[in-house]
């Protein structure tokens, strides 16, 4: 369903009012049926349905990381041959069952389902979702805010969202969110950080254990259908102490050492492929995950 149908259909709506929209006649602008909310329509294919377009604008600016990475030039490094060799030698190893969770939410859904990735981009987790971010970066589909999501109530069929919950300054909001919009029966999946160093795009406000990652989802109505590991306690080893010796080392030693401990964790890092089958997997997981269903 692309997003002109999402439109027609009273599925895309304001954020602010939950109104249905329309679009101009030029194709420049989408607005509320009573003209009291307007929002740009960018080349006429990406809404920007944000509440505080200010405050989201100076949020994206302010992140130096974040525009590194969706800028023309971290689009082509990300692609580059470099970028694909050094991912599958520095791979997380995510475990089999944050895999198949995954690859579950899109069963037996219509081919018209509704799936949305809160936070998604610069790449695609599956062709299936449409993208939603905090700024117009590249393959973003709708630009909005995971505190309040542009769509009608129980509106959407699946939702996916990665490396997000921990940068949102009210994760209680966005998982009441989460559940506002899905339909009944329908589910997401969310992977969050635990065992990870401080990384703010620009801000970085929590970590969640595998029990406050449930707590969350719960509190919002939610159902927990699955919880566990994602990325096991090999990684977590290996990047916290990565991130030490560059934070804390002096220069002179910061990138031998840096080196050596790398190739140390290229080799190290398969074990991942075991521990992660463990039940206690989650105990030093970089990252856990959840997935959800609304009732």
């Amino acid at each position: 369903m692309d997003i002109i149908a999402q439109i027609e259909r009273g599925i895309l709506i304001c954020p602010q009012t939950r109104q249905p929209l329309y679009i101009s006649s030029d194709r420049r602008w989408l607005a509320t049926m009573d003209n009291t909310r307007r929002y740009r329509f960018l080349d006429g294919k990406t809404p920007i349905l944000l509440a505080d377009q200010k405050w989201a604008e100076e949020y994206a600016s302010s992140s130096k990381k974040m525009n590194e990475a969706y800028s023309p030039d971290g689009m082509a490094k990300r692609n580059s041959l470099f970028h694909r060799l050094r991912c599958q030698l520095t791979s997380d190893y995510r475990t089999e069952s944050s895999k198949q969770a995954l690859v579950g939410l899109f069963r037996g859904l219509s081919a018209d389902a509704l799936c949305i990735s809160i936070g998604g981009g610069p790449t695609r987790a599956d062709p299936r979702l449409f993208n939603l971010n905090i700024a117009p970066f590249p393959n973003v589909d709708v630009v909005a805010d995971a505190h309040q999501l542009p769509y009608a109530d129980e509106s959407i069929d699946a939702i996916h969202s990665e490396a997000v919950f921990e940068h949102l300054h009210d994760p209680n909001t966005a998982a009441r969110e989460i559940y506002r919009v899905l339909k009944p029966g329908k589910r997401a999946y969310i992977c969050s950080p635990f065992l990870q160093t401080y990384h703010g795009y620009p801000h970085h406000y929590q970590n969640f254990t595998i029990s406050g990652h449930k707590h969350l989802f719960e509190s919002a109505g939610l159902q927990i259908i699955e919880a566990g590991a994602c990325v096991g306690p090999v990684y977590t080893i290996v990047k916290l102490v990565s991130v030490f010796i560059n934070e804390y080392f002096p220069a002179v030693l910061r990138t031998p050492l840096r080196l050596l401990w790398d190739a140390f964790g290229i080799v190290a890092r398969p074990l991942d492929k075991v521990l992660g089958k463990k039940a206690n997997a989650y105990i030093m997981a970089s990252t856990t995950y959840v997935v959800v269903q609304k009732p």
